[in-house]
Formats: C-alpha cells, sequence, structure tokens
C-alpha cells in the first residue's frame, strides 16, 4: 500500500499488483500471486483485486503487516519518502511465495507472467519460465538491479526485462540494452518519462515510442500502467514466446500504452480506490 501523508489516505499498488490490475483493465485475464498480511491493508489489497476481476485465489495469507511505502505528492509527481515506516518490511518481502505444485499448475494456464526487482522471487523463476510461459521482468531504476552480478542472474531467464531510464540518451539506453542481452536477455525496453521509449529487440532492432503529455494528477503507476498495456497489446496482436515483435506490432503496442498511461496518471494512487487510514 501506497500511504499518501498529506492526505492520510493508502492506495494499493507495487509492481506485480498493478500490473495485474492493469493487465485485467486491458482486458486480459489476469491474476496475483504474492504474499499478503492478514491486517486491515492486506483485507483492503484482496478486497480491491476482487473488484478489478484479478484472481488472488493462489495468495497466501500471512499473520503481520503488509507491505507500505510512505509517499506525498509535489506538482503531480509522487515522491517516495524514506525512513516514514522505519524501513520495517512487510510480509511480502519477509514471505515472498514459494511456488507449490499446485501453484506451479495455476502458473501454467496463463501466457505470461511477470515480476520484478521487488518480488523476491529470483529463485523461483527459472521454475516459472520451464512451464513455458512469457516471463516479464521489472528492474525498475536504481543501480543495485543493474550490476554485473544481477543481470546476469536474472536477464537470462527473461523474454522481456524493462527498465526505468529517464536519465539517459538513446546511444546510452541501446548501449545499456546490448549488455543486458549480453547476458541472454530477449528484447529490452525503457521507459523515460516525458522523453518517451526505447524498445531494443532480440535481433537488435531499436523502435521509439512517443509520450502522451498530459497535465498529471498523480504519476503513481505511470511506468507500470505502460508495461502492463504495452504486454498486453502485444499478446493481443500475436505475440508468442518464439515469434517475431513486428514493426506494426510494436506501433499499436506503444500508442496503446501510452494513451493507457496517460489516463492512468489523472486518477490518485496506482489506480484509486484509497482507504482512509492513519499509519
Amino acid at each position: 500500500m501506497d500511504y499518501y501523508i498529506h492526505k492520510k489516505m493508502a492506495f494499493p499498488g507495487g509492481n506485480a499488483f498493478n500490473v495485474a490490475v492493469y493487465a485485467a483493465e486491458n482486458g486480459a485475464e489476469a491474476g496475483f500471486l504474492g504474499t499478503v498480511g492478514d491486517d486491515v491493508i492486506g483485507e483492503h489489497i484482496l478486497k480491491c483485486a476482487r473488484e478489478k476481476h484479478v484472481d488472488i485465489s493462489h495468495c497466501p495469507v500471512k499473520h503481520g503487516v503488509s507491505g507500505r511505502a510512505a509517499v506525498n505528492i509535489v506538482d503531480g509527481d509522487r515522491v517516495f519518502v524514506s525512513g516514514y515506516f522505519e524501513e520495517k518490511h512487510g510480509v511480502g518481502s519477509l514471505y515472498p511465495p514459494m511456488l507449490s505444485s499446485a501453484d506451479l499448475n495455476y502458473v501454467e494456464s496463463f501466457q505470461l507472467v511477470h515480476s520484478s526487482c521487488y518480488a523476491h522471487v529470483e529463485n523461483q523463476i527459472e521454475r516459472v519460465r520451464a512451464l513455458g510461459p512469457i516471463i516479464s521482468f521489472d528492474f525498475s531504476s536504481e543501480d543495485k538491479y543493474r550490476t554485473d552480478e544481477y543481470l546476469k542472474q536474472v536477464s537470462a531467464m527473461v523474454d522481456m526485462a524493462l527498465f526505468s531510464c529517464e536519465d539517459m540518451s538513446d546511444e546510452e539506453c541501446i548501449s545499456f540494452a546490448k549488455k543486458v542481452q549480453g547476458y541472454g536477455g530477449a528484447h529490452v525496453l525503457m521507459t523515460r518519462g516525458k522523453g518517451g521509449q526505447l524498445l531494443v529487440t532480440k535481433d537488435g532492432l531499436c523502435h521509439k515510442g512517443q509520450a502522451k503529455l498530459i497535465e498529471a494528477v498523480d504519476t503513481m503507476g505511470a511506468g507500470d500502467s505502460f508495461f502492463a498495456a504495452f504486454l498486453v497489446t502485444l499478446l493481443k496482436e500475436g505475440w508468442t514466446k518464439d515469434g517475431i515483435i513486428t514493426e506494426s506490432m510494436i506501433e499499436v503496442a506503444f500508442a496503446a500504452a501510452a494513451d493507457f498511461s496517460g489516463r492512468n496518471c489523472l486518477r490518485e494512487g496506482s489506480f484509486g480506490m484509497g482507504l482512509s487510514i492513519e499509519m
């Protein structure tokens, strides 16, 4: 949950959960598999998932506090506030899901499985990959998730590597994508805020997308909403694990993702559904 200090409201969020919700909003059948606490926050997260038509039948619920982050909004931009919760971990990071045979059977029913560097499931990805779905993974923007060691560990297991690269030039992005692909990563998608997006496909071609500029109410979830709409649109256009992503598919996906992400910045939190609470 993202706790908006100035409003005393908590909004459901978090990368993988956001992507599941946004995928459902884009017409996909979506599920979320992540550990949730048995507190008021956890109850609200599960309630929101049901209302957003995201399947949570395989979510483990653990006794303890659900994950939370403190946020302030400054001129429409979300700014995370470190230290507000004394950096105490929620059950999601303390008890990441260890996939059972039933979980794996469930996961196998999906075309695409998404995770991120914040999910603490790097040791589970290979088990999921063996089932055959497309794997997308969000490496976010932090340097610790771009070290040679981390990229080498994760990149070879994913089909679409996602990065936030707001301060990087075209040349720097392309060079970085080639480095990621050198570790086995296939397609590399990089978002750069107002600077648009770059996709370097596994065949080495570079495609550039444009940002849809709007006066944002709240930029929370801007990247997640773009990634989700982009991935779902590619699937609708016929993308398969071993298939080629054509230029026309990419153009359609870029346009749909920019439109959806822009509209998403007009609502509070990652996707609204705030809970009035003192934390």
